[in-house]
């Protein structure tokens, strides 16, 4: 049997041990999460889209730094009254950023946020409007 190159094969006991160098052992990855939070005066209703009762959802797209900034925001809403405000909300957020073996990396995160005229229901507003 061939010995992969880099592979350390060690036989004690009857027991066989094998042990990768740290160049090829797995590599674990996270994605970027949402801290949690809200800033009021950054995420503010639409003055428009709150008179005419709209609600919207937003597919956003963030560019996450190591830091868990919010590097650019875009994405694709329902109605564009709500790209801005959407925008301006998720630069004022923290999140935790994505690592990879357990160092902070830069990453995209996808996000859906939702604005609702009315109060919050259990439906999922983004699957009902089909955006693409």
């Amino acid at each position: 049997m061939a010995i992969p190159k880099g592979l350390i094969l060690a036989a004690t006991a009857g027991l066989v041990c094998l042990a990768f160098p740290a160049s090829a052992q797995l590599k674990t990855r996270t994605e970027a999460q949402f801290a949690g939070g809200y800033n009021p005066r950054a995420c503010g209703y639409p003055p428009a889209a709150r008179s005419a009762a709209l609600s919207g959802c937003c597919q956003m797209e963030l560019d996450i730094g190591t830091h868990g900034e919010v590097l650019k925001a875009d994405g694709t809403c329902s109605d564009p009254i709500f790209l801005e405000p959407t925008k301006r909300c998720l630069a004022v957020q923290l999140f935790l950023p994505a690592t990879s073996n357990g160092k902070p990396i830069r990453a995209i995160h996808h996000l859906e946020y939702e604005w609702r005229s009315s109060v919050p229901s259990k439906e999922n507003l983004c699957k009902r409007m089909k955006l693409s």
